[in-house]
């Protein structure tokens, strides 16, 4: 499994990859220069958008898109370029800005934040309702919030604690978003890289991103790797299933951090990747709508 550059758009920091079925386009992110993509599959064209926040996690919302990004959440439409604030993240600190999310098996939005800077252990975790209710949610504070996950039937949430080089599960509770049992289902010191995003497959297993390691591997439920794929990038980021039979793996990367000649080495870092594979991933899931 060998996966392809199908959107060569040198992003700084390509980010939250999201399939929407109804269009057949995958959109992600660049949070550094607060750009929207768009990937059309079957004709291979990508387009850009211009964003008025650093939007760093996107989730699908009534035909619009509901994104988190700097201190804020928000719903953007792409047919009109609109973008309207829902909520401001007044307790976090200045220097903070959200990361990653996703949106949890009773229709919540779950999300995390981060020092901007990567130099305190500030990053917090929230849960947002179809109802405009944020709360926090009772997790330990990390440098980078990354990964925000279930298992199909939604009773394990999945996040991982980058810096430390951890992929954490927990048990949960559907419906009330309570989180228990913190277990570390995998250490990535040993492969050099750092857990970054993931999805959950129709198996139960984690495809996790590793940073700085050009690799993506497929954790079973008992944190095993069964599976692993090497890209022409070093820095993925995140991923997600996409294509009408879930079976194509759509990978973003970055390229902040990376010098002039690892760039020369590397010039598709920041590109949009995708590689086909055997077992097809979960239907995203929709803010609002609990899935039966």
């Amino acid at each position: 499994m060998t996966p392809e550059c199908v959107a060569p758009t040198g992003c700084t920091l390509g980010e939250g990859p999201l399939w929407s079925p109804s269009e057949g386009f995958l959109w992600w992110v660049d949070i550094k220069r607060a750009k929207l993509h768009r990937y059309n599959p079957r004709t291979g064209n990508t387009r850009r958008y211009d964003l008025p926040i650093r939007a760093s996690t996107l989730a699908l919302f009534d035909g619009n898109i509901l994104m988190a990004g700097e201190r804020e959440i928000g719903i953007y439409d792409p047919a009109t370029e609109a973008y309207e604030r829902l909520r401001t993240l007044d307790a976090e600190p200045i220097s903070n800005r959200t990361n990653d999310g996703g949106i949890a098996p009773d229709g919540s939005f779950w999300f995390g934040t981060m020092d901007d800077a990567q130099k305190v252990a500030q990053g917090n975790y929230y849960r947002y309702t179809s109802d405009g209710k944020l709360e926090p949610l009772r997790l330990p504070s990390v440098m980078i919030t990354n990964t925000f996950q279930f298992s199909p039937d939604g009773s394990v949430f999945y996040t991982c604690d980058s810096v430390e080089q951890e992929v954490l599960s927990f048990q949960h509770e559907i419906g009330t978003g309570k989180v228990t049992d913190r277990k570390v289902l995998a250490n990535t010191f040993e492969l050099s890289g750092y857990p970054d995003g993931s999805a959950v497959d129709s198996e139960g297993c984690l495809w996790t991103c590793l940073w700085d390691a050009s690799r993506i591997v497929r954790l079973t439920p008992d944190g095993e790797i069964d599976r692993t794929i090497t890209l022409a990038a070093p820095r993925p980021t995140s991923l997600t299933f996409g294509d009408e039979d879930l079976k194509t793996l759509f990978i973003t990367t970055a390229r902040a951090g990376m010098s002039f000649p690892q760039l020369d080495s590397r010039p598709l870092s920041g590109s949009l990747f995708a590689v086909r594979v055997d077992v097809p991933g979960l239907p995203p899931r929709e803010f609002g709508k609990a899935r039966e």
